[in-house]
Order: C-alpha cells, then sequence, then structure tokens
C-alpha cells in the first residue's frame, strides 16, 4: 500500500499505437491504488510508477477494447544513500 505513488499510462512505443492517445497521470489512493480510463479500442500501454524513496518501474500492458485490466507493482526502496 503506497499513497501518493505518481503512476503515468501513455500508449507504449514499441506497440506502435494504431491512434493518438495522450498520456494520463494520476496518483495512488489511500490503499495504493489506481484507476485510468483509456479509448475502447485495442492498444499497448506503458504503465510507469514513481514514488519518492521508491526504485521506478515500468509494465507494459495490452487492451483488446472495452475491458478491465488490473495491473499490479511492488515498488522497491532506493538504496541507502540514493
Amino acid at each position: 500500500l503506497l499513497r501518493g505513488a505518481e503512476v503515468t499510462v501513455k500508449p507504449d512505443p514499441e506497440g506502435q499505437p494504431r491512434r493518438k492517445v495522450k498520456p494520463v497521470t494520476v496518483l495512488s489512493d489511500g490503499q495504493g491504488e489506481f484507476a485510468v480510463r483509456v479509448p475502447a479500442v485495442p492498444m499497448r500501454y506503458a504503465i510507469v510508477v514513481k514514488a519518492n524513496g521508491f526504485l521506478r518501474q515500468e509494465k507494459s500492458a495490452s487492451v483488446a477494447g472495452e475491458e478491465r485490466l488490473d495491473v499490479f507493482f511492488r515498488l522497491e526502496r532506493e538504496p541507502a544513500g540514493k
């Protein structure tokens, strides 16, 4: 559970977007959860999560149309002295 993590969802540059979609950035809620609506068309997205004191993580996810997709992250703390 990490409140206030910055989550950005953007078209995956390797996924060859079929349509122009702007990146969306949200903050995770008190339970560490987030929700983003994307166009109901087949597309691959890159999801980037950043939070102070933790290493940045990125994952890819594909949607086929109108569907719900759950993506989970387990952030690792930055090494001491960084």
